[in-house]
Parts: structure tokens; sequence; C-alpha cells
């Protein structure tokens, strides 16, 4: 559901540029002060619950906890996480050509940096094709080691980075190797109102299983099994090799085109908590002073 718009207007009329910090859903800063700069009518703000009004503090649409599968009927969610990389384009492309989405859980420093021209260029193709993108950390450090400020750092710096590059900011989260304590899956939904998403399926490919195993793997998913399935688009053989052929097995095991969605879809939430206007390139679009790849 969005935020009416009109009443947007009403309180500019009146003299309030934006929206009280009540009306966002929970935001960095550097996002909430360039939202309160803009003209309302320049973005759309989603709510929290897909059939109720703006909540505070609440995980997307009710789903607290870690998401390891899909809601929606016979739905099949294949992700990708660790780019934005090399293959993101070649990944986007792929499935839009067969009439299916998929979903980057993109880091901000990682293989490469997010600011990086071609990490720009290859978000914004996949963004503009309908395809989802989803937070995976800024680092990809292990998230059980780290406090809650750190968590907090993680996320602002994603938050910031894709409203830069693509004027949103997601309303999902993956941890890195799917670790995470509890009291930080609650934190991450109440306080950032982030939905926490995992896997049931995962084709091995960032442990060197190869392709055969991946392959074996999806032989095993049959519809109407809701499935989210764990991929990697900076393993060269998963792109290559494994998707292309898991897409056959996939269509032939009952699963149209349709059903291999977004991870959004597939649970049945908002995918961005804003959807605006992206930003220019400036001196701020930098990894430079930023944590590194692994660090807290």
């Amino acid at each position: 559901m969005r935020f009416s718009l009109l009443i947007l207007a009403s309180l500019a009329a009146v003299g309030l540029a934006s929206p009280s910090p009540a009306a966002f859903p929970p935001l960095s800063d550097n996002v909430l002060r360039d939202l309160r700069s803009r003209d309302p009518a320049s973005y759309s703000v989603y709510s929290l619950q897909n059939d109720t009004g703006l909540a505070a503090r609440a995980a997307p649409n009710g789903l607290t906890g870690v998401q390891l599968r899909g809601s929606a009927s016979r739905s099949f969610a294949y992700t990708f996480d660790d780019g934005p990389y090399v293959n993101q384009k070649r990944i986007s492309q792929f499935f839009s050509d067969k009439g299916s989405k998929t979903t980057f859980f993109v880091n901000g420093n990682n293989y490469r940096c997010i600011y990086d021209t071609a990490s720009v260029s290859s978000l914004r193709d996949a963004y503009a094709k309908g395809h989802q993108i989803c937070m995976h950390t800024w680092s990809h450090p292990h998230l059980p080691q780290l406090n809650n400020q750190q968590l907090d750092n993680q996320v602002q710096l994603m938050e910031d980075a894709l409203y830069k590059i693509l004027g949103v900011v997601p309303a999902c989260i993956r941890a890195p190797y799917g670790e995470i304590r509890d009291d930080q899956v609650k934190y991450l939904n109440d306080r950032w109102g982030l939905v926490v998403v995992g896997w049931n399926v995962d084709s091995g490919d960032a442990n060197g299983d190869g392709v055969q195993a991946a392959l074996a793997r999806y032989r095993q998913q049959k519809a109407p099994k809701h499935v989210i399935a764990l991929n990697h688009e900076t393993v060269q053989s998963a792109v290559d090799t494994t998707m292309p052929q898991a897409y056959d097995i996939l269509r032939s095991n009952g699963y149209s085109a349709a059903n291999i969605m977004t991870v959004a879809s597939a649970l049945k939430f908002n995918p961005y908590k804003v959807q605006g206007q992206r930003g220019s390139r400036d001196a701020s679009w930098t990894c430079d002073g930023k944590p590194l790849p692994g660090a807290n």
C-alpha cells in the first residue's frame, strides 16, 4: 500500500515540506535527510504492512524471524548473493528473456565496490528489468560477532548506497553465510523494518560442490513446493552452466515462468521501503573509509 501522496501534498500546502519522521518506515539518517528536502510527490513511501497503514516499527507484512520459504502459490525464488559483480547483467537478461524474475542480495564492498561504474551500471540494469535488489550487508562480515551499533552501520551504509544508486531502500536483507543470532533477527525486524531472508535449498556453489551436485538438488524441487534457492553470482559455473540447466529442470518440474519470481513476490511483501529518484555521482560515492571486505 502506498502512503497517500494526496495527504503529503496537503501537508506541504500548509507549510510542511515533508512528512514527519513517524510517517516514514525506519530509514538511515542520510536517506531521511534527503527525503525531507524533496517534494513528497517525487517519491513513494511504502507501508510496512501490505494491508494497513505505515507502522513505525515492524517487519514488513508481519514477516518476523528468518524467512526460509515463500508463501505464494508454487513459488520458486532463485536468488544470487555477493554482487554486484561481473555476471549480474547476464543473469538479469537471462531471467528477463525467460519471462521470470530473480533477486540479488548485494554487498557494498565485497568482490568489488558498489560505487564502481560497472557495479552501478549492472545494478541499474537489474532494477530496470524488474528484478529485486536486497541487502547482503556492506562488507559481508560474520554477523554474530557484531554488536547492534556495528549492525546499524552495515545497514545504513547499504541503504545510503542503494538510495543514491537506484533511488530505493530495500525492505529485505540476508545474513552472510546464513549466520545470525536470534536477537539480531529481531533487531533487524523491529529497528529497521526488514524482512530477514534465508533459504531452504542451497546449490552448494560457494562450497565448491560443483555443477552436478547443484543440478541434483534442483531436480529434487518439484511444484508446488515453495523454495528459496541460494546461488552466488560470483561463481562462474553457477552462471555459465548451472543456471540455464536448472531453469529448464524447474520448468519441467512444474514451475511456470511466472512462478519463478522475486523473494518479495514469493513472500508477499513490498520489496522497497522507499522508491524515489536516484542520485548523481559525487565525492560520497566511494568505498574509501568504509569497512573492507569481511571487516566489521
